[in-house]
């Protein structure tokens, strides 16, 4: 859509529709479509998921059971388990600070390094 305006002689362009128009057609694809938050979230969630035990763990039991109920299962509670991360981190982030909640989470991540490492494997 464009503006014209008369002044004197002079014709003039407002040209701030065509403007935003072109920066919507310069974006890439998937930016047009998703913000770039979800596109940070879905990459970080994603690629940290790959190949982990929940995965391993979802293709032992799809070998055996419904892949359908096994897809559904998962989603719900990739679901759940999102939800509660992102709203009680929420929560803790304003009460807590950074530091502290990085300090607690390596300490945790070493205790739970101990103690797989002293728990007896069954054969």
């Amino acid at each position: 859509m464009t503006f014209l305006s008369e002044i004197g002689d002079k014709t003039f362009f407002v040209a701030a529709a065509i403007e935003d128009e072109q920066k919507k057609q310069k974006r890439p694809f998937l930016i047009a479509f998703f913000s770039p938050i979800f596109l940070k979230a879905f990459s970080i969630n994603f690629f940290g998921k790959w190949g982990d035990k929940s995965q391993l763990a979802n293709i032992g039991l799809a070998a055996d059971e419904n892949p359908v109920g096994v897809v559904l299962g998962g989603i719900l509670a990739q679901t759940l388990c999102t939800t509660a991360v992102v709203f009680g981190g929420k929560s803790l982030a304003s009460q807590i600070s950074e530091r502290i909640e990085a300090l607690s989470g390596g300490m945790l991540f070493i205790i739970f390094g101990i103690q797989s490492f002293l728990t007896p494997v069954d054969a």
